[in-house]
């Protein structure tokens, strides 16, 4: 008797282990485990407590894995659509509600250019002064990020015009306003850099460097702050072999050509043409100065086609 009734509290201390590890979420208890722990007290119990007990564990086996299959589905995160596999506050916008800026972009640089084509008007409405004996298609345009901003910009070159209307110029879109606005104003065929610098030929050469490779430009820098380009510089020439005296009756200054290489250059900050004011350097600086600006950087190659109605129809 004393014996059946250390077997009952065992099993009842048994069951109530089963469920307090059950409640502490531990789900490795196993059916080995329970067949083991009867077998040990299989010998000496009683025919009726022996069913009871197979009873009792069946039923603390059921509940272990009903609690655990209630924690598995609590632990699948619900799908919906996109944010499949997401709590819902880490679920993505869906595609549609996300404006297209990139598209929006190219809709107005299209849109750009087709009246350059159609009405030959500008963005601010001035006449782009288009010769009539020019085809339109001699004009060229590119789609691409210039300034390395991470966004294109439009590059418009006009050549169909008079000289004084000739213009490459530079636009960027605004998404505020869905405008484009100018970040950059010269004549066709500059010079594109990779580090930001646009050397920009002037339309005439009327200095006195006319007879060489050279051609007086200006050097314009590309300010990250503004989003535009800022003239820093304008720069011309005098070979001593087309005059030796300036138009002021200066004699040429034998002093500064220490190299004797006939030519000196006018550094001229600011983009302010005043070469009278302006103190020349020989021809080893001035290569050593466009070296300090940066001039030997490599050369950026913008992707232009003819401005048609086909490849503006294409963006």
């Amino acid at each position: 008797m004393i014996k059946y009734k250390v077997k009952k509290i065992t099993m009842i201390m048994y069951v109530l282990t089963v469920f307090a590890l059950a409640g502490c979420g531990k789900k490795e208890v196993t059916e080995e485990g329970t067949k083991a722990a009867q077998e040990d007290n299989t010998a000496e119990e009683l025919p009726g407590q022996e069913e009871k007990q197979q009873q009792e564990a069946e039923t603390g086996q059921i509940i272990i894995q009903d609690i655990t299959e209630d924690e598995a589905m609590q632990s699948v995160p619900e799908k919906t659509g996109d944010g499949a596999g997401q709590d819902a506050g880490q679920q993505k916008m869906p595609e549609e509600e996300q404006k297209d800026t990139r598209s929006a972009r190219l809709q107005k640089y299209q849109a750009v250019l087709t009246d350059v084509i159609t009405k030959q008007i500008y963005p601010d409405g001035t006449a782009c002064g288009f010769d009539g004996s020019a085809a339109l298609s001699g004009n060229t345009f590119a789609i691409f990020d210039v300034d390395k901003d991470g966004e294109d910009e439009l590059i418009l070159c006009i050549t169909s015009a008079s000289m004084a209307g000739m213009r490459e110029v530079i636009y960027d879109y605004d998404e505020a306003t869905d405008t484009v606005r100018e970040e950059y104003s010269g004549f066709p065929g500059g010079t594109f850099y990779e580090n930001g610098l646009i050397e920009e030929g002037l339309s005439h050469n009327q200095g006195m460097a006319p007879m060489g490779d050279f051609w007086p430009y200006m050097l314009h820098r590309y300010q990250a702050a503004s989003d535009s380009y800022q003239c820093t510089f304008m720069v011309d020439a005098w070979e001593k072999e087309f005059r030796d005296q300036d138009y002021d009756g200066n004699p040429y200054p034998e002093e500064v050509d220490a190299e004797k290489s006939g030519i000196v250059y006018y550094l001229m900050e600011g983009g302010t043409y005043n070469m009278t004011s302006t103190v020349p350097v020989s021809k080893s600086a001035y290569e050593e100065w466009r070296k300090e600006q940066g001039m030997e950087s490599e050369k950026t190659e913008i992707p232009f086609q003819e401005l048609t109605e086909e490849n503006v129809g294409n963006i």
